[in-house]
Parts: C-alpha cells; structure tokens; sequence
C-alpha cells in the first residue's frame, strides 16, 4: 500500500511539473512577441523541475528498489542455507551409516580378534599377524576406497591399535595410555566403546590435512565386546561441499563455526589458513550459537556490512557446528547502483543540452526583431 501511493504522489508530481510548463509556456504563446526572457525563465523552470523530479525519483528507487533487492537478496540467501545444511547433515548421516555398517560386518568380528591375537602374540612382524593381514587387508583397502576414508584402525577392548591399513606410528599404541589421554583419537575410542561417536574437526600430521574420526563398538554373535573400529574421515569431502559459492555472486560466503566461535572452514578471502584459527565474533556468530535461526544485516569478520542467513547444524550428533551463509550489500544493491549512474547522465544531459540552447538563442538574439502588438492586432483584424 505504502509503495502505491509513493507512486500514485510521483505520477501527481510529474502531472503538476508538465500543467506548469504550459502555464509558463503555452502553446499559443509560440509568437513573435515570445520573447527571449520568458524563454530562458521557462527553460530555467523546466531545469529545475526535471532535476527536482530525477533527484526524487533517485530516492524512491532507492527504498523501493533497494529493499526489492534485499528481499531477493534474503530469499536466496536462505534458500542456499537451507541446501547447504540439508548437505552437510546427509554428509554426517552417510558416515554414521556407513560406521554402523562396518562395526556390524562378519569382516571386523572375524578380523579384529584375529588381528589382536597375532598382535600379542609376537607384534607386526609375526608370520601369523602378517597371514592374517592378508587375508583380511585388502578388503579393508576396497571398503576404505570405496568410501573415501583416509585410514581405518582396530582397537581391541584394552585399547591397543592392532591394526591400521596404512601403516603409521600409532599402530601398536594404546589409546588408555597416559600420552593419549587428551588426543582426539583417545576420546573417540573411550566413547566407542559403548556408542557410536564422531569427533570435531582435528589436525592430521601425518596428511597435512584436517578431518573428522568415528568410531563404533564391535561385539562378537555372544554381544561380547570385541574391541572398537576407527574411522578417518578427510576434511577435503566437507570442503567440496561449502567452498561451493555457485550463485553467490563474487562476496557471498559459506562457512562453518564451533562452539568456540573458530572456523570449521576456510575463509573466501583470507589467504591464511583459518580452521580452527579464526574467531568470529559477530552479531551474526553470537545469535546462532544461541540456537536461533535467522537472516540480518550484520558486520562480518572483515567488517563489511552483508546480509547473513544463519543457522544451527542440528542432527549432527556429538559435532556441534553452526552454519552462515552470507553476501556484502554492496554487491546485494549494485544493480541500485547501476540505475542510479543512469539517472546522473540523463540529468546531466538535461543540463548540458539546456546550456547549449541558452548559449545559441543568445547568440543569435540581436538579429530577431519583434512587431509590436497593435502591428500585430492590425494584421489580424485586416
């Protein structure tokens, strides 16, 4: 309603300028006796009313338009949060599947046993460790493959590594042991062996690289505790998934946060690495870590203004992430932007076009010679 009657005061204001003009200006008035005064007077009046009228038609495109812009803005903003976040929870319940799955096949209930036997009975190099490793390691290798994991580890119930499929320092360490008591791979274990769990983003020396561990219990036919299956997951198949800015324009962002206020990803514009490094500490960052769901215009952590669409990560179980999705406004009210150069050119067209003819009809006004009215009302009356 409001934007209707903005319109309906422009269309008003328009019709009083042109009612004006031929008032000062009148068609009939197009005569020799139209002198050069009036001319200029009107052209000046004409000026001012074009200018006045572009300067309000500026201001009216900018709330009118500019908050037309904001809502598409927002509607899109959300509808790629909302995408995103449906992604990165089936990306969780996928893994917890396939964990699941894995704990519960004859492969770990056969192997694991075996591998912990051939383990305490004379380590890795024992002719039966290395039997049992291959008759059992390469289907560890296709199911790894397979679902692009970075490692797979057995635990037995003690806690001892008795298994890796790529061959690291960790193999044969126990995990209830003083020097892994705080490590990630030690707090996955410990839930492992009553539940299934996932563990927050954590550092991999070994790759160079970021991920995530699951782990799950295993138990044997008798539902007698085995030992736990461990999981790395690469940090590389959750960057597939928010380094997407399709459709984003050239400042929209995705990214991930933690409890902690530190990045779960990395930053679109800052070289430096920033998971697990940079805080964000926004309006933005501070409302979804209560919980809510929202999309506003904030300050980001560059400063900038953006729109940011923001919510939390629900369903993924012991990882507690929460996702923004944002854009600066800049970019947001460029085409604003874009309308409003054009409008500047056409005024100052107007302007230049008017300051040529003023400039012409003064030069050539010492040539113009009027009749006088009684020479002109005798020439009507005859």
């Amino acid at each position: 309603m409001q934007k209707n009657l903005e319109f309906y005061l422009l269309l008003l204001y328009c019709y009083l300028v042109f009612k004006n003009f031929f008032i000062f200006f009148p068609i009939h008035s197009f005569d020799c006796h139209t002198t050069l005064k009036s001319i200029h007077k009107t052209l000046l009046t004409l000026i001012i009313a074009i200018i006045t009228f572009l300067i309000i038609m500026g201001l009216l495109s900018f709330k009118i338009l500019g908050s037309a812009l904001r809502n598409q803005a927002k509607n899109h903003l959300v509808s790629v949060r909302e995408i995103k976040k449906t992604q990165i929870q089936n990306f969780f319940r996928e893994r917890y599947g396939d964990i699941n799955i894995l704990s519960k096949s004859p492969l770990i209930m056969q192997s694991l046993p075996a591998f912990a036997s051939a383990f305490k009975e004379g380590g890795f190099d024992n002719p039966l460790y290395k039997q049992t490793e291959k008759d059992y390691g390469y289907l560890f290798v296709h199911f790894m493959t397979q679902h692009g994991y970075q490692n797979i580890y057995l635990a037995d119930e003690e806690g001892f590594l008795v298994y890796g499929v790529k061959k690291d320092t960790l193999l044969g360490v126990n995990l209830k042991s003083r020097d892994f008591i705080s490590a990630k791979i030690n707090e996955v274990f410990s839930e492992g062996l009553t539940r299934l769990n996932f563990s927050d983003l954590t550092f991999n020396t070994k790759t160079k690289d970021f991920m995530c561990l699951g782990a799950s219990p295993v138990y044997d036919n008798t539902n007698t505790l085995l030992g736990v299956v461990i999981v790395e997951i690469s940090y590389s198949k959750l960057d597939t998934i928010v380094s997407q800015w399709d459709g984003l324009g050239k400042t929209g962002e995705i990214y991930i946060i933690g409890e902690d206020k530190l990045m779960r990803s990395k930053s679109r514009f800052l070289k430096e690495n920033t998971i697990l490094k940079k805080e964000i500490d926004t309006k933005a960052s501070r409302d979804v870590l209560k919980g809510n769901t929202y999309i506003q215009l904030v300050k980001d952590y560059r400063n900038l203004p953006v729109l940011s669409a923001y919510t939390p990560l629900d369903g993924l179980r012991d990882v507690k992430w929460y996702l923004l999705v944002e854009i600066d406004e800049k970019e947001v009210l460029h085409p604003f932007g874009v309308l409003e150069s054009y409008l500047v050119v056409i005024a100052a067209a107007i302007i230049i076009i008017s300051i040529a003819f003023h400039l012409i009809t003064r030069k050539k006004s010492p040539g113009i010679k009027f009749l006088p009215p009684s020479s002109s009302n005798s020439i009507n009356e005859g």
